[in-house]
């Protein structure tokens, strides 16, 4: 019994189910996968390890398919000794040929094999992986196939004038067509409204609705770009859209169509802003989080003299949301440069940088030594034919074309200049790389790194922050003076940095 148990071979499975079981031809039920697959190892002494499972997942792509992935990965993984990956048929891995094809050599390469049960498949046989090709691409095809239809039938539904699918708010699908929900209509009304006759902004009006305790179709607070979004949609107004083409729906419209030309008039107005009245780059957007509610802090809405970062749910939904809690601008950068810069000229870290730089160009040492011995003995051969050239130049027996060998010679001669400036380049690099000067220059570097800032873009200020900080904590207060940076959150450790250099 040992022995049999010993010589059991092991397999994870893996099963799927369209989004769309309608579009799917084939599109087996879970539990009869799952049946199939167990009744198979059961019949070829297979031990069954584990089965993982992608609901309601299309085979386009691998995006949101976290079962695939995690079987995937433990397959390719050393950790244990997997056989077999099994599927009921192939088109359950993918419907892309190209990506099956990158599954297929990444497990040939760790030596395990796929089984599809229907399709007759089992790449132990050297002859099955040709069928596995073939197998994908009629799966590639019949996806190709599938969208086309469903395109076809798409296209002549919005010429009908039915409604394409999706929530709005403002309406609710019943048999497939949209109905008004009047309650929702009304809320609608008022924005085009507020927006169009009263001229509120999106952020005045989101607040106003986040006060009034109305939620949007997803039961989330309304946001600057929620309001946007109703007033960009012409289903309000009657019409529906496919592929960016718009045509008379059959729905009722909630607003009238004079009310959406002065909407789309005051958005066209607005679309020519003047300039920031306070402008500038706002480099901690983002990593500073609001001490009441945690969400990220952005460019707050300050003048000329004073500028501070904001609640970001403040700003998008009003004070019904979160309150602004202003942070000084001045102040929050200048405090994250000065800590940074604390760091950076400890002793740690400027070790530390010596010993990964010193690391790293050891290593990039041995092929720019190998490349100059290549190119001394590639000088060398051109230079050896360059003197037999001259021989036969001054062999007056042969009577060898004078034009010829002296052309032969520039090309010799230019063959050679063209190496010895390459490896003069080469050496130059050998040489800074071999001196001693590295730890001066990451001291010079340090040393005025507040200066080097300062000099830099806005675009690579926030780049910088954003690639050293996870994220920066502010303590709560009455006024934005009282609001100080209470920890800085790097993606780095300097105690276990100094630990590490130390050891």
């Amino acid at each position: 019994m040992e022995e049999y148990l010993m010589s059991r071979k092991r397999a994870l499975a893996y099963k799927r189910i369209s989004p769309r079981p309608e579009e799917d031809y084939g599109n087996t039920s879970l539990e009869k996968q799952e049946e199939e697959i167990i009744k198979y190892c059961e019949r070829n002494n297979i031990e069954l390890v584990d089965i993982y499972t992608d609901e309601l997942k299309s085979a386009k792509s691998f995006e949101g398919r976290d079962g695939f992935k995690e079987m995937y990965h433990r397959a390719l993984s050393k950790e244990e000794e997997i056989d077999y990956i099994i599927v009921l048929k192939q088109d359950r891995l993918s419907r892309d040929t190209l990506d099956t094809l990158y599954i297929m050599r990444r497990l040939n390469e760790a030596d395990v094999h796929l089984i599809s049960i229907a399709d007759n498949i089992n790449t132990e046989d050297p002859k099955a992986e040709i069928l596995v090709h073939v197998m994908s691409l009629v799966a590639q095809l019949e996806r190709e196939f599938i969208s086309f239809r469903t395109g076809l039938g798409m296209e002549k539904k919005a010429e009908n004038g039915d409604f394409l699918g999706g929530r709005v708010y403002g309406y609710e699908t019943y048999n497939k067509e949209l109905s008004i929900v009047s309650e929702e209509a009304s809320i609608v009304k008022y924005i085009f409204e507020k927006y169009a006759i009263d001229n509120w902004g999106y952020r005045r009006i989101a607040a106003n609705l986040n006060m009034q305790g109305v939620r949007t179709k997803y039961d989330k607070e309304w946001t600057i770009n929620a309001v946007k979004t109703i007033l960009q949609n012409q289903l309000y107004m009657g019409n529906i859209k496919w592929r960016g083409e718009y045509t008379k729906g059959k729905h009722v419209p909630i607003i009238e169509k004079s009310l959406w030309d002065k909407t789309s008039e005051v958005m066209r107005t607005r679309s020519y802003m003047p300039a920031k009245v306070h402008p500038g780059s706002y480099p901690l957007s983002g990593l500073l989080k609001c001490p009441e509610c945690g969400s990220s802090m952005v460019q707050g809405n300050s003048g000329q003299r004073y500028k501070y970062y904001q609640c970001s749910k403040n700003k998008n939904s009003g004070t019904n949301v979160c309150s602004s809690n202003l942070v000084n601008k001045e102040y929050a950068e200048d405090h994250v440069l000065q800590d940074f810069l604390y760091h950076l000229k400890d002793e740690v870290l400027p070790t530390l940088l010596y010993e990964t730089t010193k690391d790293n160009l050891d290593y990039e040492l041995k092929p720019l030594e190998e490349e100059v011995n290549s190119l001394n003995k590639e000088i060398k051969k051109l230079q050896k034919e360059m003197v037999t050239i001259i021989d036969l130049f001054n062999d007056d027996a042969l009577n060898l074309d004078a034009d010829m060998l002296k052309e032969q010679l520039v090309t010799k001669q230019e063959g050679i200049n063209k190496k010895k400036s390459i490896l003069d380049d080469i050496k130059k690099q050998l040489k800074f790389k071999r001196s001693k000067s590295i730890m001066d220059i990451i001291m010079f570097t340090i040393t005025n790194f507040k200066d080097f800032y300062l000099t830099i873009s806005d675009d690579e200020k926030k780049m910088f922050f954003h690639s050293v900080i996870r994220e920066i904590h502010i303590e709560t207060g009455e006024k934005p003076k009282d609001r100080k940076i209470k920890d800085i959150n790097y993606y780095f450790d300097l105690e276990d940095l100094g630990n590490l250099v130390k050891t």
